[in-house]
């Protein structure tokens, strides 16, 4: 009796070491792909800041690692992709274009030739009824200088944003671009400046109420569409902290806590963001060089009344006029102020901005 106890006993632990080897062994249905996991050569925040000759097989946005779960594709007010699928997203070739620490880039290539610029969004906790919401609002808000989503996924885990994809790369690529780069003169920085701050105005009063701002609002998610209109990219994806207008809130974690009294912050700190990208057109500097914050430095070169020497030199040299530069960075000043209630609101910028514009409109039709 003792010898047959052993052998079935035996026998049943030989049986549960067996299992749990092919547990092991076999791949979890239900892991969820980390952005960390995914190695990036080319670190960007945005799809036009890489070169557009790229291998059309070189990455997916499909990996074993992805808790994709079986849902449908909302496709948006569209008629570019009123055709797509999700599966279809799924399996066309990709290339990642960047990551950051709220999510990864890729260009989606299509056997049609479409191309399509997708973001994978990771660890937003936010709802899936109040981000379908919000994706509908901002569906509503069209303007033609803000970049709409056509399509968007929303799981628990997931979230996927499809747009249009833009060849022309960003402002931030067009002033700081390693290659030598386009001749970018007065002129046309003060009506890229116009055009953004309008259409900024225009989503500040239409989303006010839903507590929606841009969040994120820099030169990299300014792109350039094929006539090199301005657009903004990415509107309403993030947060950013009024306390440090710099920097977002810590991961997208934050949207949860937003509420619509707290979003007014927001939007102030969309005029900081917007300050910030009016002081890079006229610097022609990084926000950050060498450990050197844009804002600081201009401030310290205006109390030293050096003013002259914050301006970009190649438009000094196309004979910019030195009074609407510097009421422009008068403008760009106020908008940075550290202190978010004294920040003039959008709409002022734009009047502001307009004025500027006229004056400089009317020098040209008079210039002998």
């Amino acid at each position: 009796y003792i010898a047959l106890g052993l052998v079935i006993i035996g026998l049943i632990l030989c049986r549960l070491k067996k299992k749990k080897r092919e547990r092991v062994e076999a791949p979890s249905p239900c892991k969820v792909a980390s952005v960390d996991d995914i190695v990036d050569t080319k670190p960007s925040f945005t799809s036009t800041d890489f070169k557009t000759d790229v291998s059309k097989s070189d990455y997916s946005i499909y990996s074993t690692e992805s808790a994709f779960v079986p849902s449908s594709l909302v496709v948006l007010t569209s008629p570019i992709i009123s055709d797509l699928k999700f599966e279809d997203l799924l399996s066309a070739p990709a290339e990642l274009l960047g990551r950051g620490k709220h999510g990864t880039l890729y260009r989606v290539i299509f056997e049609n030739g479409m191309v399509l610029a997708v973001k994978r969004i990771k660890g937003w906790m936010i709802s899936t009824d109040e981000f379908k919401h919000r994706m509908q609002r901002l569906d509503q808000a069209k303007h033609l200088n803000v970049l709409p989503a056509l399509a968007f996924y929303c799981s628990i885990h997931e979230k996927l944003l499809v747009y249009e994809y833009q060849p022309n790369g960003s402002l931030f690529t067009l002033l700081h671009g390693k290659q030598p780069r386009r001749k970018f003169e007065w002129a046309s920085r003060l009506k890229l400046a116009a055009k953004i701050a309008e259409a900024l105005a225009y989503m500040h009063r239409e989303l006010y109420v839903d507590g929606i701002p841009h969040g994120n609002l820099k030169s990299t998610n300014i792109l350039l569409k094929n006539n090199m209109e301005p657009c903004i990219s990415e509107y309403g994806l993030m947060v950013m902290d009024p306390q440090d207008p710099s920097s977002s809130l810590n991961g997208l974690n934050s949207m949860q806590q937003q509420t619509k009294g707290t979003s007014t912050n927001g939007f102030k700190a969309d005029i900081y963001g917007f300050g910030v990208i009016l002081l890079e057109l006229l610097t022609g500097k990084l926000v950050q060089n060498d450990g050197i914050d844009l804002t600081s430095w201009v401030h310290s070169v205006v109390r030293e009344e050096w003013t002259v020497e914050v301006f970009d030199k190649s438009i000094i040299l196309d004979g910019a006029s030195e009074e609407r530069m510097l009421n422009l960075l008068q403008v760009a000043i106020k908008c940075v102020n550290q202190a978010p209630e004294s920040r003039p609101s959008i709409s002022q910028v734009v009047s502001m901005i307009n004025t500027i514009k006229e004056e400089d409109d009317k020098s040209l039709v008079y210039e002998p």
